[in-house]
């Protein structure tokens, strides 16, 4: 089934594509690796010193060989997900090096910080997986910080992981640690984000990252976007051809080093603010290449990635609820299977706040029931009853609603659902106080998940090993 509302015509997907393909053909995409360019001459493809070009075969035969969906592990089987199909799984914040606090002040993030995410994703009831790098902490060195973030997530969840692509150590380190939990990576048992670089470009350590996981059978999601007006073309289209392209180059490194490899689709694009030059998140511009994005998926039949709750706030204010809202409803109705920065960003993904968390976990779990198909069973329908009732009846008592009473309805943990005068009687009325008081008994509630004791040891030794502890 096609849970998508948003579509777009067919044609438009036909010229966005031939497009790229132009794109691919006639100037190229920059790959700055040696090993790279190496596997592109093994097969036959046109180059131009660091510069790869693409024949239409070449990509067709890449989508052709991409799973439409496909399954990643989690420690705890139980909390597995399905990528595609109609499943919708989503992550929080991705990267932001600061923490904003309720009093509006900024400040660097830490491993304590790494530590208290992964415990408000275990306990999450919507987050399916947590982010590689869900805050960059400042108070250990960043040549092995991923050891640091991988060892946290590994310990203090048991729900699916993301690998670390800062490097091509760090992707290696990633698969050493899985098989530690999983004794081999057979199976796919996490995924990882790649990132070009706009225009028309990939870094060096992200190719590194894409033949490393590809080669391991990881799934990547493959992501490529511009910045309207500076990085790439100022208008929607112009930028979806740039980075459609760039995305279906790397699709295509992927599957050459490991063809079949799952890979999730991603391209976005955001304005410039033309005032200031600066980097705008979760403008209706941003909120129209998800919608875009997916159709692509869709034309291309495999699973797609969207941003998530961005916004250009820095409050729990009208802004951020509004902004976010409108990211998150369109990956609903466009029918997005994949989401990072689901929880917790704050202006253009800089920064975290561990009360925006909580709140966009009830806009999390709205959306999820939002997508949720309507039941059209004959007790939904519940003709029998209607009859019995007819037009005097009370439903409230009735077996059909007490069997139904409590997971009928989506039932928000911050939001307030209450009469004006028991309103006026709360304390804390605030939002953002109100989120607090949640974080801290979310926090005090959190149970570590079991692990053998013997794994965790050796991915603690693995660890202290690789930062010469």
């Amino acid at each position: 089934m096609n849970r998508a509302i948003i579509n777009f015509d067919q044609k438009i997907l036909d010229t966005i594509h031939k497009h790229s393909l132009e794109l691919l053909h006639d100037t190229g995409i920059r790959f700055p690796n040696e090993k790279a360019l190496g596997i592109f001459k093994k097969h036959g493809f046109r180059t131009d010193g660091e510069m790869v070009f693409f024949e239409e075969k070449d990509i067709r035969k890449t989508m052709e060989a991409v799973p439409s969906a496909f399954s990643i592990k989690a420690r705890n089987p139980e909390k597995s997900i399905r990528i595609g199909e109609d499943n919708y799984v989503m992550a929080p914040g991705y990267g932001p090096p600061f923490i904003i606090e309720p009093s509006g002040e900024k400040r660097d993030a830490t491993m304590t910080d790494v530590e208290k995410f992964c415990k408000l994703v275990q306990t999450s009831k919507y987050l399916d997986f947590n982010s590689s790098i869900v805050v960059q902490p400042n108070d250990v060195p960043v040549e092995t910080a991923h050891l640091d973030i991988l060892l946290a997530t590994m310990i203090l969840t048991d729900k699916p992981i993301m690998g670390s692509s800062v490097s091509e150590t760090a992707a290696r380190d990633s698969l050493k640690l899985a098989e530690i939990i999983w004794d081999n990576t057979d199976e796919p048992v996490m995924i990882s984000l790649v990132d070009s670089l706009s225009p028309l470009q990939y870094a060096s350590e992200m190719i590194d990252s894409i033949m490393v996981f590809a080669q391991a059978g990881q799934p990547l999601i493959i992501h490529s976007a511009c910045t309207l007006g500076a990085s790439g073309p100022i208008t929607v289209a112009g930028s979806l051809v740039i980075s459609n392209a760039t995305t279906l180059a790397g699709i295509c490194l992927a599957n050459l080093v490991n063809p079949g490899t799952p890979v999730v689709y991603g391209l976005g694009g955001t304005p410039m603010e033309m005032k200031t030059g600066g980097y705008i998140n979760a403008s209706p511009e941003d909120a129209k290449h998800i919608a875009i994005v997916t159709a692509m998926g869709r034309y291309y039949n495999i699973p797609c990635r969207s941003q998530g709750a961005l916004n250009e706030s820095f409050c729990l204010d009208y802004q951020a609820g509004m902004e976010s809202a409108v990211m998150l409803t369109t990956a609903a109705l466009s029918g997005v299977h994949l989401s990072l920065h689901a929880c917790g960003t704050y202006g253009s993904m800089v920064a975290m706040s561990y009360e925006k968390f909580i709140a966009d976990e009830d806009l999390c779990g709205a959306m999820k029931k939002l997508m949720k198909p309507v039941e059209f069973t004959d007790d939904a329908f519940a003709m029998d009853l209607i009859r019995e009732l007819g037009t005097s009846g009370n439903y409230l008592m009735e077996m059909h609603t007490m069997k139904r009473c409590r997971d009928e309805f989506f039932i928000p943990d911050l939001s307030i659902r209450a009469m004006h005068n028991k309103w006026l009687e709360m304390e804390p009325r605030d939002i953002t106080q109100r989120a607090g008081k949640l974080l801290e008994k979310r926090l005090a509630e959190y149970e570590k998940p079991d692990i053998d004791p013997d794994v965790e040891k050796r991915l603690v030794q693995y660890v202290n090993k690789r930062k010469k502890v």
